[in-house]
């Protein structure tokens, strides 16, 4: 009696091809898979802190807006400034608009420091940047270097705008020596478009 002889088993050429075919088609998809989330998640990362950073430059210019006083400046010794606002365009070394006004609150623990408590700033656009500036002093000497802080980069414009609390209009230009009683800015962002705050000023919060 003749015993019969088993077949080898195993895989053929074909299947072993059509094998690596199927690995590298998943291989390939799930790295596609991986780099579209990594992208995904370093976009959702940069985002997230272009949005921190201007929620920080909002918050900023809202605190030294409702911390404004009434109080004119004297530059290089000159006679007190009519306004308790000073606004214009491409002045100050700034590309768009600039504003600058005078606030209370500059923290001076004990009085320490030989300064006052009333700080001079002012905000205006170098570099489509969104900068900062202040003095040490409420009343600038003659000489005195400001110092700057930037708080926004990839800011084209600056746009102001002034609202008297009584009619319905808001003006491109503030006359009147006493404050608005609110400022609308808008900055104009190259990723962003523009992004507009209204800040009413200490004035109307009474």
């Amino acid at each position: 009696m003749m015993v019969p002889i088993a077949k080898p088993k195993g895989f053929t050429l074909i299947e072993m091809i059509i094998a690596v075919a199927i690995f590298a088609l998943v291989g390939l998809g799930s790295v596609n898979v991986l780099s579209s989330i990594t992208r995904s998640n370093e976009t959702s990362l940069i985002h997230s802190e272009r949005l921190q950073m201007l929620q920080l430059a909002i918050l900023t210019i809202e605190r030294d807006f409702r911390q404004a006083t009434r109080r004119s400046v004297r530059v290089n010794g000159e006679a007190p400034q009519d306004s308790f606002i000073s606004h214009g365009e491409l002045e100050f070394d700034s590309q768009s608009q600039f504003i600058a006004m005078r606030k209370v609150g500059w923290i001076n623990p004990m009085n320490l420091m030989n300064r006052s408590e009333i700080q001079s700033f002012a905000y205006r656009v170098v570099d489509d940047k969104l900068e900062r500036v202040f003095f040490e002093y409420p009343d600038p000497a003659v000489g005195e270097e400001f110092k700057s802080r930037v708080l926004l980069d990839n800011v084209t414009d600056l746009t102001l705008e002034f609202h008297d609390g009584k009619s319905n209009e808001w003006k491109e230009k503030w006359a009147s020596k006493d404050f608005p009683a609110g400022i609308s800015i808008t900055l104009t962002l190259g990723d962003m478009g523009d992004i507009q705050r209204i800040i009413l000023l200490p004035e109307a919060m009474h």
